[in-house]
């Protein structure tokens, strides 16, 4: 009869079953005495982490009221978080990839370890400047200044590229409204502009230049009235040397 299997013939069985245990007790001591190494911060990281991810389905349900409904061809994990192609408060073009890679509120341990490597301390004042066109980065951000216990002095634009905030009746200004009032977060915009070109809506039509101003109003918060970028700039400045 053949063997039906091949085998060096200078190893002898007997080594070949020691061998095959020895493998076998060396996995079971690899699975089972497992040692768990924390990256520094870990639970910084988590705390802001699940934050976020609270705010995201806060966001998801304000969503829900809104007369735009969610696409799940360019929304496939139902955040919310994902703006339209087009609307009257949209500034410029977006890149939906961007937008999408962006809904994890993962992301807000990523900003708690840049802070700590900026050596950001409880206490510190961070100036802020945020975007309509990516909410669910600046959910994160807050997520992590407040874990961090940091000071953020934030000043947003309204207005929102594709894709982003820009459902009219849920600005990136309404969101970090509701978080404020559901007691998700305690940051808000001190102020804000218009947003879009020349940070003052150039090139927006009439109309959402409009509801831009009217969701502003709806907030409560402060508006930055420049006549160009550069003065945008420096009242930015003078609000965050305050």
């Amino acid at each position: 009869m053949k063997n039906i299997y091949w085998r060096p013939r200078a190893v002898s069985r007997t080594a070949l079953v020691l061998i095959a245990v020895g493998s076998l007790v060396g996995l079971l001591l690899v699975e089972n005495l497992k040692t768990v190494k924390h990256r520094p911060y870990h639970d910084q990281k988590l705390a802001a982490a699940k934050v976020a991810a609270e705010a995201m389905e806060r966001i998801y349900y304000a969503r829900l009221e809104t007369s735009a409904p969610m696409d799940v061809a360019t929304d496939p994990a139902q955040s919310g978080m994902i703006g339209l192609p087009m609307s009257a408060v949209t500034s410029i073009s977006g890149a939906l990839s961007a937008k999408q890679t962006t809904v994890n509120p993962n992301f807000a341990a990523v900003i708690v370890e840049m802070l700590r490597r900026a050596k950001i301390e409880e206490g510190d004042v961070v100036a802020c400047g945020l975007s309509g066109s990516f909410p669910a980065l600046n959910i994160c951000l807050y997520a992590a200044l407040e874990t961090v216990r940091a000071k953020p002095i934030v000043i947003s634009s309204a207005a929102a590229s594709q894709w982003g905030a820009n459902v009219p009746e849920l600005l990136w200004l309404d969101m970090e409204r509701i978080l404020y009032e559901d007691e998700i977060f305690e940051t808000r915009s001190v102020a804000t502009s218009v947003g879009g070109y020349e940070d003052r809506g150039l090139g927006m039509t009439e109309e959402g230049v409009r509801l831009i101003q009217e969701g502003i109003q709806r907030n409560e918060v402060d508006l930055l009235e420049v006549a160009s970028f550069e003065e945008s700039i420096e009242q930015r400045l003078q609000i965050y040397r305050r």
